[in-house]
């Protein structure tokens, strides 16, 4: 069977915000292919998303891509309908991420993120790449590549006014977002 290459791809359209994660496997026929990613808010809760026929190179976000490992194309779903999102798993690869919780609602959004209480996209995507290395989909540098990309818990977490940190009377909070572009 052949191998494809599964990717880290890190958002951040800030540098004070937390970068938000999502796992990418290009599509055998091209640079599309399907990004897996949870989606929501700390103060809200995240749900699975599945995008298709994705292609990064058209995201109006700023991202940075990083080849995690190779895993069997037996185990990836190629899409071949419709660009759009949905949450229902195909293939081996979605239905391993289906079985990793999404983080619920935070317990204190303005604490530093933990991998028990206070979690958002970078800690499931931790889990989800954990997941695929306990069952032999791609090898244990996998994890060591997305761990090492992850932000501090301090990082881009609490209530900071726009304007990179500097408040004005007439502006409300910004609040981080795991972006969906």
């Amino acid at each position: 069977m052949s191998a494809r290459t599964l990717y880290l791809l890190s958002y951040r359209s800030q540098d004070r915000e937390r970068a938000h994660f999502a796992i990418f496997v290009p599509y055998a026929t091209g640079k599309d292919g399907t990004l897996i990613h949870v989606v929501g808010a700390p103060m809200a809760g995240y749900a699975l998303q599945f995008k298709r026929q994705y292609n990064p190179e058209m995201s109006q976000t700023r991202y940075q891509i990083f080849p995690i490992g190779q895993i069997n194309s037996q185990f990836i779903h190629d899409w071949a309908g419709e660009r759009g999102s949905d949450g229902t798993p195909r293939g081996n690869l979605e239905q391993v991420a289906a079985q990793i919780p999404p983080p619920r609602v935070s317990e204190n959004f303005l604490a530093p993120v933990n991998n028990t209480t206070n979690r958002r996209c970078q800690e499931w995507t931790m889990d989800f790449v954990r997941r695929l290395v306990e069952i032999n989909y791609v090898d244990s540098s996998a994890a060591d590549i997305v761990q090492s990309k992850r932000d501090p818990p301090t990082h881009g977490v609490g209530m900071e006014r726009n304007g990179c940190g500097k408040s004005r009377s007439n502006e409300s909070p910004s609040f981080h977002q795991c972006p969906i572009s």
